[in-house]
């Protein structure tokens, strides 16, 4: 409940959950879900909704100079075992796909939470990031799982699971993505991506080779070509999926495939910020999940 907490105070400040969403890099609807659980977890309303703005309820007002204790004394709590270096740094590697829906609000509680610490955000594909892990070169990477064996000094934390959709311009009809493959031109998640590597087994899998004509590991650019009808895709549904406009997305059913999403870590490495970090992913991944796509 700590973050919801730190929620409480801010929109007792700011008196608008809007504001609270762009202080804290969340977006409206988590806030709001966050003051609803503290709410029955506490058993009284806590705000006043009125529009646009929020006003302390008498309750809510009692108790946040409580909360506003608890929380100094939390961090009190977690600093007091903590020998804090200077210009302590933290080096994320993180694929595209995550850095706005997960990555940022994560980084934008870390930071209320420890303002003092330096965040160096790495981009770049997951073989890549898992190699500069390896190398010393970062003390976490948010990756796709490898499809392989973990080697035994690394640690995975699972974060998100998204499932595999078809992604066809608005325009085209049909609710059949088998036939839709076989009529339309196919725009391929890179097989030598992580991602791509189980599209590619889950194709062969189903005895189905598509008309090809784009073959790249950007899931953004793929989903820009779907929306100027270039041709259809399959991709993980990741949050932008549920964003682009002039997109229409089918679910590949129960044979569907996913992919895991989380953090490798170096075993017995201790990083300043980096539980608090994963923490704060996991938290991220529930609050700005995107809608479940409809089964036709």
């Amino acid at each position: 409940m700590i973050s919801e907490l730190r929620t409480f105070v801010v929109a007792a400040q700011t008196e608008s959950f809007a504001a609270t969403a762009k202080a804290v890099g969340l977006t409206q609807s988590a806030i709001s879900a966050q003051i609803r659980r503290l709410e029955e977890e506490l058993g009284y309303d806590l705000f006043e909704r009125s529009g646009r703005s929020v006003t302390l309820t008498a309750a809510g007002s009692r108790i946040l100079c409580q909360v506003e204790d608890i929380l100094a004394s939390y961090g009190a709590l977690r600093e007091g075992g903590r020998v804090r270096a200077e210009n302590a740094l933290l080096r994320i590697g993180a694929i595209s796909t995550v850095q706005t829906s997960l990555l940022a609000p994560a980084i934008a509680r870390l930071h209320l939470e420890l303002p003092d610490l330096k965040v160096r955000i790495v981009p770049g594909v997951s073989m890549g990031l898992l190699d500069r892990l390896d190398a010393g070169e970062l003390d976490a990477a948010l990756i796709v799982c490898p499809p392989f064996g973990l080697m035994p000094h690394m640690h995975w934390h699972p974060i998100v699971r998204q499932d595999y959709v078809m992604v066809v311009p608005a325009h085209l009809e049909g609710e059949d993505w088998r036939q839709i493959l076989e009529t339309q031109p196919f725009i391929r998640y890179d097989s030598r991506s992580f991602g791509g590597r189980a599209l590619d087994r889950f194709l062969k899998a189903q005895g189905i080779s598509p008309h090809q004509v784009i073959e790249t590991e950007d899931l953004h650019t793929i989903l820009q070509m779907v929306a100027n009808t270039m041709g259809c895709t399959i991709i993980p549904y990741i949050f932008a999926v549920s964003v682009v406009p002039n997109i229409r997305v089918l679910p590949l059913g129960e044979q569907g495939i996913s992919r895991e999403v989380g953090v490798m870590t170096l075993r017995g490495r201790r990083v300043e910020g980096l539980e608090a970090l994963i923490r704060y992913l996991d938290e991220a991944s529930r609050d700005n999940a995107p809608p479940r796509p409809r089964t036709p």
